[in-house]
């Protein structure tokens, strides 16, 4: 079989690119963010981020942002490479993992942030009902009105606490469950694919390590 054109690679690669940005936009991040993440998920080696910002066209301040919003999330990894100094990065490719970090540290938050809102607002209706049924010549649709809005808050606020149960469930007893999808949601990485003969790469320690401490850990090319 003959190999494909180097050009209609390009154009492969560029679609995947577009589509990780399209789903980042979707799901509320920088379309940016996610072509970051898909050019180094299509990238068998890390890219210093130099090559990343030339490859998006993008400035140097967008690229520094990007990616260090990238690390926080654990969507993208900062890794040494033997030989450069320069810091290269390589995407994360165990995609439950990817997605059990954004929804406990974003959806879950939310839902929190929710509750507690919905508990305030819930008890300062049913402080109104109170107050409207104390008062003798309080109008009747008035404590109609109040208790209206404090029951469809109590019904709100069962379903905020539902949505907390269920990504509880999908993190927790869940996420057992999804083992037999693991090859699905975690992508060999390029060193275990096809390792490439004096290339080794270590994950960069984390700003302000004591150098004693750096990790020494090396993803070792399998023979």
């Amino acid at each position: 079989m003959a190999a494909a054109p180097p050009d209609e690679l390009d154009r492969a690669r560029h679609l995947g690119v577009d589509v990780c940005g399209r789903i980042a936009a979707f799901w509320g991040f920088t379309r940016t963010m996610g072509r970051a993440f898909g050019l180094l998920y299509l990238s068998p080696s890390p890219l210093p981020q130099t090559e990343i910002q030339a490859r998006l066209g993008v400035s140097a301040g967008s690229a520094s942002m990007t990616l260090a919003a990238l690390g926080r999330w654990g969507v993208v990894h900062r890794v040494w490479v033997r030989g450069e100094r320069r810091e290269h990065y390589q995407a994360e490719t165990d995609f439950w993992k990817m997605i059990a970090g954004v929804i406990n540290e974003r959806e879950r938050r939310e839902i929190a942030a929710c509750i507690e809102s919905v508990e305030k607002a819930e008890a300062g209706a049913r402080a109104v009902a109170a107050s409207a049924r104390g008062r003798g010549k309080a109008p009747a649709q008035d404590r109609a009105d109040a208790e209206f809005v404090a029951e469809r808050l109590q019904r709100l606020h069962e379903i905020c606490r539902l949505g907390q149960t269920l990504l509880d469930m999908l993190l927790g007893q869940l996420k057992l469950d999804v083992g037999r999808f693991r090859d699905v949601l975690r992508v060999p990485t390029a060193s275990e694919i096809r390792p490439e003969d004096g290339v080794a790469i270590e994950r960069a320690p984390r700003r302000g390590r004591p150098a004693a401490r750096r990790s020494s850990r090396r993803v070792k090319d399998r023979k």
